[in-house]
């Protein structure tokens, strides 16, 4: 039995796999870290994985190419691979050198696991790691499957139609052009700026590295209340881009360009769903800001919240949907050059964006060990080669860096985490 293709934002994700493939890198390895407070016993964990795996048989099958397109069919195995790590040293260094491990150790498209499950021991603490192949799901349909994973009671599942599946099946073709060209309309419009790279690679990129920077319960209230007032209600990702672009600008060691411009996905689930658990999810917005408007935290507020409300008012939030679906039919190496390049060649991205918010539903306990922090991974492309990941568990934010190591200097990096800290909490640069 052949299990579904992949929809038009799994396909999608495919080519970022090709193309960070393209830069050197192990390919589009997603990880999500649970900080556990003690270390769960190891055939408890086992026998999880073996129950979540006859309940959902996509988790451990196996991409293939059919014709133009890939779909996922049985692998044969009977559960989640599962690999236990004993540090022989108790830093966060050490705990840190095998997480990249595990995220950087690639393996061919057609024997990637959609996910893996990962144990890290030190002495009287843990990290469990949940790495996913991207075409498998996002970030947050990940969080669902280590719900259902360690969840004791869980409703029957029922077959439904993705969002994004859903959507396609409810639009006419007049409609499906129609937001096809506003999406490219749009995509014109950003391309006549060049976009500000962090970084000029010089050579081929060796290895993804990581840079967490936490903030406390207090420190990411006040964060939360200038997203309000500067971006609005529900513009915490927007905050979060416009405190980047600013904190980039303000290392003074960017490339030349124009603007800053920012993809970020907009995503189709919703709230407190708990399916589906597979295929990513998600249509894309852009933030773009050129480089005047940022000596300005008003001026550039101003014009992000303009450019969403605007992005709305136009359904550009749904209009990626047909363009996505049109470029799975082509190869992956020509797919990657349309998303990643403007008509002039240069690349469209200044950096990667992601904000999942609040984890849920949120772990309480693994196996017995109460989890005391979360946060994200995410292999990058060369270039733009900097990512950035931002979550909040239990009232805290996280920030994670994702970067490639030979082509991010480590002092740039700090510089660029303290203007950011700075920019977040509205202090003095």
């Amino acid at each position: 039995m052949t299990l579904p293709r992949l929809n038009p934002a799994d396909h999608f994700t495919l080519v970022l796999d090709h193309e960070i493939r393209k830069s050197g890198l192990a390919g589009n390895y997603c990880a999500l870290v649970l900080e556990l407070d003690g270390i769960p016993g190891h055939a408890e964990i086992a026998r999880r994985c073996s129950v979540f795996a006859r309940r959902f048989p996509l988790a451990v099958a196996c991409l293939s190419r059919q014709g133009r397109q890939y779909a996922w069919i049985p692998s044969g195995d009977d559960s989640l691979p599962f690999q236990v790590s004993k540090l022989k040293s108790d830093d966060a260094a050490c705990r840190q050198q095998r997480l990249l491990e595990i995220v950087n150790q690639g393996a061919p498209v057609s024997a990637s696991a959609p996910f893996e499950l990962h144990l890290i021991e030190a002495t009287d603490h843990s990290l469990l790691v949940l790495r996913w192949f991207h075409p498998a799901t996002d970030a947050k349909g990940a969080e669902l499957v280590l719900h259902q994973l360690f969840s004791d009671s869980q409703a029957a599942q029922q077959s439904q139609p993705s969002p994004v599946e859903r959507l396609q099946q409810q639009w006419g073709w007049w409609r499906k052009f129609r937001l096809g060209r506003q999406a490219v309309l749009n995509i014109r419009g950003l391309d006549r700026h060049a976009s500000v790279l962090p970084l000029e690679p010089q050579r081929p990129a060796d290895r993804l590295t990581l840079k967490l920077v936490r903030y406390d319960t207090a420190q990411t209230a006040q964060i939360l209340v200038n997203a309000r007032n500067q971006s609005g209600m529900t513009g915490t990702t927007l905050y979060l881009i416009g405190c980047m672009m600013r904190a980039m600008e303000a290392t003074g060691a960017t490339q030349e360009g124009e603007a800053y411009c920012v993809p970020y996905a907009a995503n189709l689930r919703r709230r407190k769903a708990l399916s589906p658990l597979f295929g990513n999810q998600f249509s894309f917005l852009f933030a773009q800001a050129g480089r005047d408007l940022l000596r300005s935290r008003q001026r550039l507020f101003s014009h992000l919240r303009e450019q969403n409300r605007a992005a709305i008012r136009q359904g550009l939030d749904y209009a990626m949907l047909p363009l996505m679906q049109a470029g799975s039919w082509l190869s992956l190496d020509k797919y990657g050059r349309i998303v990643r390049n403007s008509p002039s060649g240069r690349e469209r991205s200044s950096f990667w964006f992601s904000y999942t918010g609040e984890m849920e539903p949120e772990p309480e306990a693994i196996a017995g060990c109460r989890v005391r922090g979360m946060y994200q991974v995410s292999q990058v492309s060369s270039p733009p080669g900097l990512g950035l990941l931002a979550s909040i568990f239990r009232g805290r934010l996280v920030l994670s860096f994702n970067c490639i190591n030979n082509q991010v200097q480590g002092d740039w990096l700090e510089c660029l985490t303290q203007a950011m800290t700075a920019e977040l909490l509205y202090l003095s640069i």
